[in-house]
């Protein structure tokens, strides 16, 4: 298309249009035709915000949506009647906002630019376009060039109208306009995430000063690289959680085989390889949780994540470490005397535990790690303003759990942080822990929890929602909820709950009131 516009006439990009009207016949274009043709209907003067919306959830809805919309938009752009084209027109920017990047991919193409170019060409439809068709068609691809500056098509496109005399000169952008949908327009551009740098860019746009201009373009450079850096985080923390449960899953499977004999000597060392490759996901889970301070969804999945892999490497050191050493005890008697460890690097039973040094915090290796990965918390409780802290739990077993619930084999328990949330006294950190001994599944696992006026209570995202069904062959899975409960005044602490789940296919609720807390030692300085 590039090469075709540079031969092309005054105002054209040669071979990129759709060529002609859109097909009637086409699938899925029904919806989107209806919503289109009220939203866009001449005879009413002012927007229909509600058809548009319409028209913006049905692009939204049709897996084809994104690639038939523009098509149906640049047919009504080119219509004769004045009214229906500055519908469409408006039509067009609510969609560039709401419908994601695979209408916006659409439009930055030649093929869909080619459409605007002719309501402006002389050798096209620009003959009878009204000037005010043509004056808001040249404001939306001048905002484009100046909204999106890496997008080289929009760009060339626009400066080859102005080359061939089509635009005379650039149009003043006034300041960004809220488009006002009956619902709140999702935040899907980057430049809707930070409100301050969004003001300052609109003010900066505003100005006819070039320098001003110039700051504009560099501070979009910068939230843009922002945006791609914060991507890049997501993206390796995607792929770490899906490298955890296909590695999860493969090892179970040859674990199986492994109790059957069924592995050769090189199905061996794959089993060994992928073992250790386990144990390098697992410190890449803390990495990941410890960057994860103001995400709590992302948080509970990569506890999720880790609590699957815990289970997994349980069962390879009870399967494969343990048949080894009752193969080999005496090897192994002697190794434990010398303070060496096992081939897997796994401290031996007869070894002192292992602890991690992280961030100052000496930890013991037999806590759960679940509980330990629940660091990077928000311990504020005022709303709005809470500002993301290191949360490390220290659980010594000085203060006796509390007992939830305890039925059919299905456990709750409250364990108490021996110290307080950091930097506020008096918001005691707690963690709810789900143990199941049942031989059914327990599914659907919601907690929640009520306070006095006097207190308030916040609940972090659980490590997970369900746990299996108990196995002698497996560690038991355990499922971590932290709780900050903030009482100023000291009170007697009264903390009602509803606890909901599914065991054996039978929804359970069950409604009660803790009480046994160990009110004088919860307390510093008590």
């Amino acid at each position: 298309c590039a090469a075709a516009a540079s031969a092309a006439g005054p105002g054209q990009v040669a071979g990129c249009g759709w060529g002609g009207r859109v097909s009637m016949a086409e699938g899925g274009l029904g919806a989107l035709e209806r919503w289109l043709h009220k939203a866009t209907d001449p005879s009413i003067p002012e927007e229909n915000w509600e058809c548009i919306q319409r028209f913006c959830d049905q692009v939204n809805a049709d897996p084809e949506g994104p690639s038939i919309a523009p098509r149906l938009l640049a047919h009504k752009i080119q219509s004769p009647q004045e009214m229906e084209a500055l519908h469409a027109l408006t039509v067009l920017e609510t969609c560039v906002n709401n419908c994601g990047e695979r209408f916006y991919n659409e439009v930055a193409k030649f093929r869909f630019l080619n459409e605007l170019i002719k309501v402006l060409s002389p050798k096209y439809l620009g003959i009878w376009s009204t000037e005010k068709v043509k004056s808001r068609v040249i404001e939306i691809m001048f905002s484009w060039t100046v909204w999106f500056p890496q997008e080289v098509k929009i760009r060339n496109a626009y400066q080859m109208l102005k080359k061939q005399g089509v635009i005379k000169q650039d149009p003043k952008l006034l300041e960004d306009k809220i488009l006002p949908p009956p619902s709140p327009r999702p935040k899907n551009s980057i430049f809707d995430v930070d409100e301050e740098k969004s003001k300052l860019l609109a003010r900066l746009l505003k100005s006819n000063h070039p320098e001003d201009l110039q700051a504009a373009n560099r501070l979009i450079k910068s939230m843009i690289k922002e945006e791609q850096e914060k991507s890049a985080k997501v993206s390796k923390r995607l792929n770490a959680i899906d490298e955890v449960h296909s590695s999860v899953k493969l090892l179970g499977e040859m674990l199986t085989s492994y109790k059957r004999q069924e592995l050769s000597k090189s199905d061996l060392q794959i089993l060994q390889s992928l073992f250790e490759r386990c144990e390098k996901l697992r410190a890449l889970l803390f990495r990941l949780a410890s960057e994860t301070t103001n995400d709590d969804e992302a948080l509970a999945e990569i506890l999720q994540a880790n609590d699957k892999l815990t289970q997994a490497l349980g069962l390879y050191r009870q399967v494969v470490v343990g048949h080894d050493q009752g193969r080999r005890r005496s090897v192994t008697s002697s190794t434990e005397a010398s303070g060496r460890k096992d081939p897997t690097g796994y401290p031996t039973a007869a070894k002192e535990p292992a602890f991690w040094l992280v961030y100052g915090v000496t930890v013991c290796e037999n806590i759960s790690f679940s509980l330990f990965l629940i660091l990077a918390l928000s311990c504020s409780l005022s709303e709005g303003r809470g500002s993301s802290r290191l949360l490390v739990l220290s659980l010594t077993g000085s203060i006796p759990p509390v007992t939830v619930y305890d039925k059919d084999g299905f456990k709750v328990m409250i364990h108490f942080s021996r110290d307080p949330a950091p930097g506020q006294r008096d918001v005691l950190v707690m963690v709810l822990s789900m143990i199941s001994t049942s031989t059914q599944p327990i599914k659907d696992i919601v907690f929640q929890a009520a306070v006095p006026k006097v207190m308030r209570v916040k609940l972090q995202p659980a490590s997970g929602s369900e746990l299996p069904a108990f196995s002698p062959l497996l560690p038991p899975a355990v499922i971590s909820q932290v709780l900050l409960l903030a009482n100023p005044h000291r009170d007697p602490i009264r903390l009602r709950y509803k606890l909901m789940f599914t065991q054996g296919g039978r929804p359970f609720s069950q409604v009660g009131e803790v009480t046994g807390f160990p009110e004088a030692e919860l307390w510093p300085g008590s």
